[in-house]
């Protein structure tokens, strides 16, 4: 009778070693895992050097890795090393029967590699096609956009931004600004002509167009047409009193060489008279005054705004110098005064992503780092 019980329990000792046996075998499939799934893991890691290695090694184990290919091929790019990245995408190109969505990923990667080697008409050979087989594929008319830019072909940049505008419903303010932008680098660039002509038909669409009228003054300005400027300028002031902070400096500059210094001191009060409590006004108006030598008008105006601006740094410097020239005897508290709202102005500053905190605190809110705030001004 005893001998019947034998036979189960072996069967039950089996099936319990069985399914111990599965569960191990289980958890070593899970455990290996191929070259390529190593490298993702290595780029999520940003362990650059072990994904490099890895993706050498699934191309090795798998020549049909396509995705491997252009993965190891962009981290080589990033690396600065465009060329082997082109050559990873021609070797690519020499593949029969690679379906269109693969072999257009393969042109665009292959266009970030000529931009990386500033062979520009390569890339607009290269993105043209893309373009046509994906008219609406937004990056590759970026893709475009960029390379127009960075090989100085602004006019062409523009007419692919306008069409960008048009075909991506870009509000109409975009354009306005990325064609300042181009007048912009192509001043940088020495073409005035060009500059000028792209702001003078900004400004007949957008007449009050802050940005455009100061570049069109300094264009201007640099050309000698000094006078001209100086109405650019102005303008600006009188479209957007604020916006006076952005042209003081050039009108200052414009009314000395013409040798006019009281229509400096004109402009000020205009602006002034439109917003008598603004701060930036008022120093470069005290400023001036200590520049011409005026100062009884820049003492008490500076007084005035310490009393409405007592931690104003710039605004307590300008009445301390004020006072050393005056031969005041206020000089000594108003030094004492400027130190202790320095002090005010320490602030920790995170030393892996630059957020900046005024109290010191152990773990960075932004990035979430422990103990990487350091002190600054």
């Amino acid at each position: 009778m005893s001998g019947y019980w034998i036979i189960p329990i072996v069967l039950g000792i089996f099936l319990i070693g069985l399914l111990i046996l599965l569960f191990f075998m289980k958890r070593i499939r899970k455990e290996r895992i191929s070259p390529y799934e190593e490298a993702l893991i290595a780029l999520i890691d940003e362990e650059e050097e072990l994904a490099l290695k890895k993706f050498q090694e699934a191309v090795f184990l798998d020549s049909d890795n396509v995705e491997a290919y252009i993965r190891l091929a962009e981290l080589l790019r990033k690396r600065n090393e465009p060329l082997k990245a082109l050559q990873i995408h021609r070797y690519l190109f020499a593949r029969r029967r690679l379906p269109k969505k693969i072999i257009n990923r393969i042109l665009v990667q292959t266009a970030k590699d000529y931009i990386a080697l500033e062979a520009y008409e390569k890339v607009t050979e290269t993105l043209k096609k893309l373009i046509k087989s994906e008219p609406q594929n937004e990056q590759y008319n970026k893709l475009l956009l960029l390379s127009y830019e960075k090989s100085s072909l602004w006019n062409e940049a523009i007419e692919t931004f306008r069409k960008m505008a048009k075909q991506f419903s870009y509000p109409k303010e975009n354009l306005f600004n990325y064609e300042i932008y181009a007048a912009y680098e192509v001043n940088k660039k020495g073409d005035k002509e060009l500059a000028e002509k792209i702001l003078a038909r900004v400004l007949k669409m957008k007449p009050e167009s802050i940005p455009a009228l100061v570049y069109l003054g300094d264009i201007q300005y640099s050309k000698g047409n000094i006078e001209e400027a100086i109405k650019l300028y102005n303008k600006v002031i009188n479209i957007d009193a604020r916006s006076g902070q952005i042209v003081f400096p050039r009108l200052m500059k414009s009314y000395y060489e013409k040798g006019e210094f009281q229509k400096i001191e004109e402009t000020y009060k205009n602006v002034l008279e439109k917003l008598p409590e603004d701060n930036r006004t008022n120093i470069s108006l005290a400023d001036y005054y200590l520049k011409m030598g005026h100062l009884s008008e820049a003492h008490e105006l500076l007084k005035n705004e310490v009393e409405t601006y007592p931690d104003s740094i710039e605004t307590n410097l300008l009445l301390l110098l004020t006072e050393m020239e005056l031969g005041k005897s206020e000089a000594v508290a108003i030094l004492r005064h400027i130190i202790e709202v320095y002090k005010k102005k320490e602030i920790f500053k995170c030393r892996k992503c630059g957020f900046i905190s005024e109290d010191f605190i152990i773990r960075c809110s932004a990035c979430g780092e422990w103990e990487t705030y350091e002190l600054e001004k």
